[in-house]
């Protein structure tokens, strides 16, 4: 088990609805990052977890985006001081092993809860942040020792009851620094919860993801309609990457479909035109390329790609550039005997 190299990020916020009512939506957004691995936790003896979590805060409350007048259709750029998390995730020690294990996976995460500005004080805010910070280390402190080598992570009941926990903190923290005076002052229009979502990832999933990464997006249908976008990505630390130059002749430039996909170590990515991919663990990658159409079928326009190439094994070494090519030739659709023709149509369709 390798210690991974982790970067985290939540980079945009696309507002579908702004449901403000008149005028526009100001979000803000909290989030904490978390890990729980081998800096700071072991299995011990009992084959208990033991030890701590790490939990990295982040700054800002009301304006802590730069958008402050959000409409539909729009995006906003989350900053990285708020949505972009590194770190090393670092395999948990058994200090007793067990045969020829020796180690465990830890977890990497964040938790992001996402708001809209009304009237409620700056100050009523900050104690909720504050709140919402201390939650979560005391939430995953408390989680830890419930954890053994049988149950390595936390279970969705268990995220469950964390984020009730969590939640229920931060909402006691800003009531209880809201006065009467400031809520009438408002008219009682309070800042409103949009929504809230703990994203986790065990240290198995990244590792079988690596470079390719895995895809963050949560929706929220609450107070508008909104979704948080972001990526995870974790190669091996340490690890000297190779490339693969991907050459693709023959493939129209329009094409919206990508026939082409190449997989490997931790990676997995679908092409339609000349890409380098960088960045790539050594090792064996395999590319398989398949057939397409393009136009309608029964139609002059209607043409059939096929490939040069069904399937090809690449090495990729370290520090150095492999290469491929795909040539695809087509002819008219109604060249194509009708059998031929069903089977690239079944083609298009399974990708």
């Amino acid at each position: 088990m390798n210690t991974l190299d982790v970067t985290l990020k939540l980079n945009n916020l696309h507002c579908f609805e702004e449901g403000d009512g008149i005028g526009s939506a100001e979000p803000y957004l909290w989030t904490v990052f978390f890990k729980i691995d081998g800096d700071t936790t072991v299995v011990n003896t009992s084959l208990s977890l033991q030890g701590s979590a790490t939990v990295v805060t982040t700054p800002g409350n009301h304006r802590n985006l730069p958008n402050h007048d959000v409409d539909p259709g729009e995006n906003v750029p989350i900053p990285g001081v708020i949505g972009e998390f590194k770190t090393q995730l670092k395999p948990i020690l058994l200090q007793q092993p067990i045969g020829d294990m020796k180690e465990v996976g830890g977890v990497v995460g964040v938790i992001a809860v996402l708001m809209e500005e009304d009237n409620t004080p700056n100050s009523a805010i900050a104690k909720g942040h504050d709140a919402l910070n201390k939650a979560v280390r005391d939430s995953l402190n408390a989680l830890i020792p419930t954890l053994n080598f049988t149950h390595q992570a936390p279970t969705d009941a268990e995220i469950e009851a964390l984020k009730k926990k969590i939640g229920d903190t931060v909402t006691k923290a800003i009531s209880n620094n809201v006065s009467i005076w400031s809520w009438l002052g408002g008219f009682g229009n309070m800042d409103d919860k949009i929504g809230s979502e703990v994203f986790r990832f065990s240290h198995e999933e990244l590792e079988a993801r690596g470079v390719s990464g895995i895809s963050i997006r949560k929706r929220f249908k609450n107070h508008g309609d909104w979704e948080i976008q972001g990526r995870i990505t974790a190669p091996p630390l340490n690890v000297t990457t190779g490339g693969l130059r991907v050459t693709l002749s023959g493939v129209p430039a329009t094409l919206t479909t990508s026939p082409v996909r190449v997989t490997g170590p931790g990676f997995s990515r679908a092409l339609n035109k000349t890409t380098t991919l960088t960045g790539l663990v050594p090792g064996n990658y395999t590319l398989t390329a398949n057939g397409f159409t393009t136009g309608q079928i029964n139609k002059p326009t209607c043409r059939i790609f096929t490939p040069s190439i069904a399937t090809k094994q690449i090495t990729v070494n370290s520090g150095q550039t492999a290469s491929v090519g795909v040539a695809y030739t087509s002819q008219r659709c109604d060249a194509v005997d009708i059998r031929e023709r069903g089977a690239a149509a079944a083609s298009v369709a399974s990708e």
